[in-house]
């Protein structure tokens, strides 16, 4: 596997402070040097400020034989001189804006004069709802909305008008992307390759216009944010990653994340998040990671950032050669849809519960399968006909609500076997323990007494395996019911994903994990009474990373089917943490670790 490599991306203002100030500039180069940077993006244009050509040449000069170098460019920022643009706190450039599309490609030529490769920054996508976007959109459809009466149904998750407008915005992106992007540039430099970043924000990619299938086919590269921000499951890191890889394929380039918190303008990010973007981007497997940006990583306050990279690169570096970029897990249909509202990145938040997740295209998926149905599958792929294939159906509550409230129609009642006149008792209860077999649970340790659970489904058949009580009546949360060949599981626990992740008795918890173990083979249960903050990794090579992301250390169980992984023993390879002891026992290699507080640990299966 291709070794992993650090970069550095310099804006347009740091390249424009560093030509002035030569101190500030041997800091970064001692930053770069600490970190073992083997790249640097010199951006040209950002908010309004477009660098001269000599700029560029005199930074290029100062760099050149030391480091790898590529251009950058964040054209979708708006400043003076340029034309409309929406306001988000920041204010970004609306493409579908003649004049601007006339600066857009201008910035692009004048990129592609000093560079064979550019990246270009994830502010580039379609964010605008201004009138003269609201004017093109109704001309698309043969509508008549005013600009009001538009952003009162995407307010109100109008999924008829989301679907239009992801269309419309996607349309626009790729046509500006096209013409007033790639095209410019090669004209310029015909061999330039151009690179697109993509932001953490996958949720919103459809709205915004940023339909990667397509756009893959357009640009040379991708390249993902992996941001978590602080009050977000870290697990997204990893899993947008691993998302973004199934839809454009050996496109993917590399993953970017930055040193602030997405929830306070200009407040860094703590210390410990930022340090899980870290391992979570290079656990993908990918083969570079970009440091954004160059002049925030010379302040004083980012100092403990990069002793803390430094001190990691050498584990972090050993472990991503021996990952596959092939993995194992409850497959996730990449799919790019609007209007999910209960299920928006309910993929993290499993995945911070040890549930191994593994996004792959639709195309990809095969009989005996098992894949996570969300509210984004539901009227977006064929759900029955997937079933009727053979392909095992892990369905959210979120898409066992639609599905009841007849988004599939009869067929989709009979799916997951409900009673036909009134399939949906309740959208909600308010729970007080649950119940599996002669076990039962509740709240734990400082823990509210009750907790909502839904949707509750009148079913007519199928195996119960999980049942809620709301001290009245026992109620079915998480069953599987036969459809055809398929089993079709229906696990009611993720609607209110927080309480899942932080709330729930375990219970909860290990009956998903014991669910993703029948397909994958793999499972990691703590020895906990209430766990969560942990991920379960599997590659194909029969390695294995758990990452802890609490602050505490826990202990573990990792349990391996060991006919199918033909594996009777274990070993440490790399990580901080340690196997107490293993056995096989009926069938399972048990596993028995200890791993360190906010750390990974990896294992070998032998």
């Amino acid at each position: 596997m291709v070794g992993l490599k650090f970069s550095i991306y310099m804006t347009a203002h740091a390249v424009r402070d560093f030509l002035k100030n030569d101190e500030l500039f041997k800091r970064f180069i001692n930053v770069a040097k600490a970190l073992e940077v083997s790249k640097i993006y010199v951006e040209n244009y950002r908010d309004g400020l477009l660098l001269s050509d000599d700029d560029v040449d005199a930074m290029v000069k100062r760099l050149n034989g030391d480091f790898e170098l590529a251009g950058g460019t964040a054209i979708g920022t708006w400043g003076s001189g340029w034309f409309s643009y929406e306001d988000y706190g920041f204010k970004v450039a609306c493409i579908s804006d003649d004049n601007n599309k006339r600066l857009i490609a201008d910035a692009m030529r004048h990129l592609a004069s000093h560079f064979n490769e550019v990246l270009i920054d994830d502010f580039w996508a379609q964010w605008c709802h201004s009138e003269h976007d609201v004017e093109l959109f109704n001309s698309m459809y043969g509508l008549a909305l005013s600009r009001g009466e538009l952003m009162r149904a995407i307010r109100n998750n109008d999924k008829r008008i989301l679907d239009l407008w992801a269309n419309y915005s996607a349309s626009v992106l790729y046509d500006v992307s096209e013409n007033f992007v790639v095209k410019p540039a090669k004209e310029v430099n015909k061999g330039i390759r151009v690179n697109l970043k993509v932001a953490e924000w996958r949720e919103d990619f459809p709205h915004r216009g940023l339909i990667l299938s397509k756009l893959a086919q357009l640009f040379d590269g991708i390249y993902v944010g992996t941001e978590s921000r602080e009050g977000t499951e870290q697990y997204g890191s990893f899993l947008i990653t691993e998302y973004v890889r199934a839809l454009v394929g050996d496109k993917l380039g590399g993953v970017w994340f930055d040193t602030f918190n997405g929830l306070y303008s200009g407040s860094l990010i703590s210390l410990s998040i930022y340090l899980k973007q870290l391992w979570l981007s290079a656990l993908t497997s990918v083969n570079e990671i970009v440091f954004f940006d160059a002049y925030s990583l010379t302040l004083s306050n980012r100092a403990k950032y990069i002793d803390a990279v430094k001190a990691e690169e050498p584990i972090l570096k050993s472990m991503h050669s021996n990952q596959t970029v092939e993995k194992l897990g409850i497959l996730v249909p990449s799919i790019q849809t609007s209007g999910a509202v209960f299920d928006r990145y309910i993929q993290d938040y499993l995945g911070m519960i040890g549930v191994p997740l593994r996004p792959i295209n639709v195309d990809g998926i095969k009989d005996g399968d098992y894949v996570l149905i969300t509210e984004h599958a539901v009227g977006s792929i064929d759900v029955i006909g997937l079933a009727r294939r053979g392909v095992n159906l892990i369905v959210t509550s979120g898409a066992a609500e639609l599905i009841a409230e007849g988004a599939l129609g009869y067929e989709g009642i009979d799916l997951l076997g409900l009673v036909k006149d009134n399939p949906l008792m309740s959208p909600v209860i308010d729970a007080l323990h649950l119940i599996s077999g002669g076990h039962i649970a509740s709240y734990t340790h400082r823990r509210p007494g009750a907790f909502p659970i839904g949707p509750i489904l009148n079913i007519a058949g199928g195996k119960v395996i999980l049942e809620a009580s709301d001290g009245v009546g026992k109620y079915p949360v998480v069953y599987v019911n036969e459809f055809g060949k398929a089993k079709v599981y229906v696990v009611n626990l993720t609607k209110y994903a927080p309480y899942l992740k932080d709330y729930y008795p375990e219970l909860a918890r290990r009956v998903i994990r014991d669910i993703a173990f029948e397909y994958v083979g793999l499972k990691v249960d703590p020895e906990a009474s209430m766990a969560s903050n942990f991920s379960l990794i599997p590659y194909t090579n029969r390695h294995i990373v758990v990452y802890n992301m609490n602050e505490h250390s826990i202990n573990a169980v990792v349990t391996v089917n060991a006919s199918r992984f033909n594996a009777s023993s274990v070993k440490v390879v790399e990580g901080r943490g340690s196997v107490r002891d293993f056995e096989v026992v009926d069938g399972n290699l048990k596993v028995r670790v200890t791993i360190e507080g906010e750390s990974p640990l990896m294992i070998k299966l032998i």
